[in-house]
């Protein structure tokens, strides 16, 4: 790992990088690589496509519930045939305004152990990019990027889980079945569409209208119902 990757960068800390079709690289990091996707990137991405949430997760995902903690693990799919992204196109991404927040984030990523923080996870051999002499700060790249929505909806999505939990603890896998209604908000409306669901769940008609016609609006809906179901079934001790 050379000395630039290893460096932990806040967000007042600059960098040197530029992606663009002229480079030798280019694309190259959108073939055979993991990519797990939090529940707006799924929201944008299949909006983009004109999909619904179910008929996208089939498509291009392959979904799971992590061991042990039982935590929904949704990665992204890539062609068996080329190896790359199914949305990578010679030109570039063809849903780029709506690609997920790891794409958004490269050659960045959360740093592992310094909460706030970031490191550069690409090597300059790489990624011709690092080599460009544009220089920004991380904030700026990161608004440049479009992350702020990503970054608020995950932590609205963080924030369905009890107060008290820590990352990596058990959890029924009842309650990760729970967790991937906010992947798949088509299950999750066909719940709201019950007048008796609606009323158990303090859901008026005009939240149920709004949801109906905007996702993101849906997903905040699912985000209240799992919290409301955490706290009552998953008692901490």
């Amino acid at each position: 790992m050379s000395e630039q990757e290893e460096r932990i960068l806040t967000a007042e800390d600059t960098l040197n990088f530029d992606c663009h079709e002229n480079l030798p690289c280019f694309t190259h990091c959108c073939r055979d690589v993991n990519i797990y996707l939090t529940p707006y990137d799924v929201l944008r991405m299949r909006t983009a496509l004109g999909m619904g949430s179910s008929e996208f997760l089939n498509q291009y995902t392959r979904s799971f519930l992590a061991k042990v903690t039982h935590i929904p693990v949704v990665q992204l799919l890539m062609n068996p045939d080329t190896l790359y992204c199914y949305f990578v196109t010679d030109s570039g991404c063809k849903i780029y305004n709506d690609r997920p927040w790891a794409c958004r984030m490269y050659p960045l990523d959360l740093h592992p152990h310094k909460s706030g923080c970031y490191r550069i996870i690409a090597g300059a051999e790489k990624c011709f990019g690092l080599k460009e002499n544009k220089t920004w700060t991380v904030g700026e790249w990161l608004a440049s990027q479009g992350v702020g929505p990503y970054d608020e909806m995950e932590r609205l999505y963080q924030s369905v889980l009890p107060a008290g939990f820590k990352p990596g603890s058990p959890m029924d896998a009842g309650l990760g079945k729970l967790l991937f209604l906010a992947y798949d908000t088509d299950i999750f409306l066909e719940m709201l569409k019950d007048s008796k669901f609606r009323r158990l769940h303090g859901i008026d008609e005009k939240e149920f209208e709004i949801a109906c016609r905007d996702a993101e609006a849906l997903l905040r809906l699912a985000f209240d119902y799992i919290r409301e179901q955490l706290r009552e079934l998953y008692p901490l001790t």
